[in-house]
């Protein structure tokens, strides 16, 4: 099986059709999600209709991000600064209540053959972000399989290891990460929507779990439309120059 994995798409309907597209070219079967289809971006509705199609097909295991959550934890609004919470707010008047009602109630923590996904951690599957080697030693007896999907930080890495020790590699550009047998892992896939690498190009991967690999990808795609619809809606103007930045 090839799953395609990506998190975060925030509302880009751009950068989200991009990675499909370069996923499904890839070989692409099933896809594993790690949760924030909105937030930021300017198509919050049109991103939760294609996903939920997606989840109706069969082809999608995913989780709540922590901007999906907000309609039902109004709590999580004081870890928002400012630009998040008024893009929130402008995407909370464009759903429609159907819409919110199928983001507000993904699951928190979903698993499938071998892996499990959250958004932040096992500990904190909302809120906490997972990127160091003593948060992996303290779930390590908390997710089932060989890999932990993550989203939540908006940069690619991993974390391979075993109950003893691990090791965190960032990744910057493409590259394929062979899966050892003796080791498990963290994988985060990037940000499709809204990367912070200073790289603008939307980033996801691919897992064969026939070969036990999983590929970083990076694929290019037109923010200068999703930014402006951004201004037409006049979202704030550091969330629409940051597209352009991988900010």
């Amino acid at each position: 099986m090839i799953y395609g994995v990506f998190s975060d798409i925030h509302g880009n309907l751009e950068a989200f059709y991009a990675a499909l597209q370069r996923m499904k070219d890839e070989g692409a079967q099933k896809y594993i999600f790690c949760g924030d289809l909105i937030g930021y971006g300017p198509d919050p509705e049109k991103c939760i209709q294609k996903y939920r199609n997606m989840q109706a097909d069969g082809l999608v295991t995913g989780v709540l991000g922590n901007h999906d959550a907000i309609f039902i934890h109004p709590e999580l609004r004081e870890y928002f600064n400012f630009e998040a919470l008024k893009s929130l707010d402008w995407s909370a008047k464009q759903l429609s209540a159907k819409a919110m009602r199928f983001v507000s109630f993904l699951p928190e923590v979903a698993y499938g053959e071998n892996f499990t996904v959250v958004h932040g951690s096992p500990m904190e599957p909302i809120k906490e972000y997972f990127a160091s080697c003593r948060q992996y030693r303290l779930a390590y007896s908390l997710w089932r399989g060989q890999v932990l999907f993550v989203g939540h930080t908006h940069l690619s890495f991993y974390i391979e290891g075993d109950a003893a020790a691990c090791h965190t590699h960032v990744v910057h550009e493409e590259e394929e990460l062979p899966l050892q047998p003796s080791c498990r892992y963290v994988i985060n896939p990037g940000s499709v929507g809204k990367p912070r690498d200073n790289d603008a190009r939307a980033s996801f991967g691919l897992w064969n779990t026939e070969k036990n690999t999983f590929r970083f990808l990076r694929q290019k795609y037109d923010f200068t439309s999703t930014q402006e619809k951004m201004r037409a809606a006049q979202l704030p103007g550091f969330l629409i120059d940051s597209l352009a930045l991988g900010m």
